[in-house]
């Protein structure tokens, strides 16, 4: 399978998403600093934590919606009105206008997310036994390439181009509306039906359908998991470096704890942008099962080494280790995730999915409380222990013979 054989569906979400993400993380983390200036970081905080909360409910019911209407008006629906939101966006931010500013950035923030289920649905219809491989490993080297880009043209023109980036932003979004609008292909080729006549609970019995599923369950806590880790950099892992990493002079740059921070993020995304293709490439040659294994424990320990090392060079090693591990398992459990999920209940069970982030973050967090009490030795152990436990859940999820099939 080569890139070029990939149906037209899949490519427009692929180039389409790397746009978006592209001018996306080239606008949106400077949010937070527009409001500060605007009014101050107290308002910046408290309305950017409103606004999660107003996409996780707009993306609730996108997944409902999207198995009980056509998914290509769905995505074209929300997308045209996501853009005209990023529109109005543009205007304020040229005129100074405040409010009109935070009203457009909610309407954003509501449409974006209720088409993406949408996208997502449409992605997984067009995918294949001989394709959801490559699919997936493009989309993962597009979405890191993608955030490295958006951050470099972000820092190089929000102090002094602020304008253009929300300009060339609501560009691309209308652009993509009208591209989805012309060349999407409907994949939906029914509508699911009420199970009761009151909207509210029927999206409790859509989502709670999903929760009875055990198998897609433990997969979403095996993910919950492995993300904690990850998380964990910015958390735990960024605090310690901060605290307790001593300053070193390399190739005649002072190096401290946040800036070796900001170098292990680098290595990270230069390491996947350069390498994940071929990466991949290569562990299409051993079956899945054990080459995922692999991958798992490879992550693991790279990321418990992380956790505890405080010298420059080895801190390096166990980020290309992590990422190594990373590399081989993320598009591979994207993949195998399709085999769990019913054709008609796509939009339920990617919502519930997102619930893996949610989580993740939580536990991230909570990796600061418990790293007050225990040495970095020992939260190494607990973070190899989290990434085994993730393991075995998701190991068990993907390739376990002892669940009930969901129909569908």
């Amino acid at each position: 399978m080569r890139i070029r054989d990939l149906p037209l569906n899949i490519h427009l979400r692929l180039w389409g998403s790397f746009v978006n993400r592209c001018t996306y993380s080239a606008t949106l983390p400077f949010l937070a600093l527009y409001l500060t200036d605007q009014v101050n970081a107290s308002f910046a905080g408290l309305f950017l934590a409103v606004g999660v909360f107003v996409q996780f409910a707009s993306n609730i019911w996108g997944g409902y919606f999207v198995d009980r209407m056509p998914r290509k008006k769905m995505l074209v629906f929300g997308a045209v009105l996501e853009a005209a939101a990023l529109v109005l966006m543009w205007v304020t931010v040229l005129q100074s206008w405040l409010v009109l500013f935070l009203a457009s950035y909610v309407l954003f923030t509501i449409f974006s997310a209720f088409r993406r289920p949408a996208m997502s649905a449409i992605v997984q219809d067009s995918a294949t036994p001989e394709n959801k491989k490559l699919l997936y490993r493009m989309d993962y080297w597009l979405i890191n390439l993608s955030l490295a880009v958006g951050a470099l043209l972000g820092g190089l023109l929000y102090t002094t181009h602020k304008e253009w980036l929300f300009f060339m932003t609501a560009l691309a979004a209308s652009i993509l509306a009208g591209l989805y609008a012309k060349y999407i292909e409907e994949t939906n080729s029914f509508i699911r039906e009420k199970k009761h006549h009151n909207i509210f609970r029927d999206l409790l019995s859509a989502y709670s359908t999903v929760s009875r599923d055990r198998r897609f369950v433990i997969m979403v806590i095996g993910g919950m998991l492995l993300a904690t880790v990850e998380l964990m950099t910015s958390t735990y892992v960024a605090v310690r470096l901060h605290q307790s990493f001593a300053p070193i002079n390399l190739m005649g740059f002072s190096i401290n704890g946040v800036r070796m921070f900001t170098l292990i993020n680098m290595t990270n995304t230069l390491t996947v942008v350069s390498c994940s293709l071929l990466v991949g490439k290569f562990a299409e040659r051993f079956p899945v099962n054990r080459i995922l294994l692999a991958g798992l424990v490879v992550y693991g320990l790279g990321y418990a080494l992380l956790t505890a090392a405080n010298l420059w060079w080895l801190i390096i090693v166990a980020m290309l280790i992590a990422t190594c591990g990373e590399m081989i398992y993320a598009p591979i459990k994207s993949a195998e995730t399709l085999t769990l999920i019913p054709k008609n209940q796509r939009g339920s069970y990617n919502t519930f999915s997102s619930f893996t982030y949610s989580g993740a973050q939580l536990l991230s967090n909570g990796s600061l409380i418990i790293g007050a009490y225990l040495n970095p030795y020992a939260m190494s152990f607990v973070v190899f222990f989290i990434v085994m436990l993730g393991s075995v859940f998701m190991m068990s999820s993907l390739f376990g013979t002892h669940y009930k099939k969901i129909p569908g």
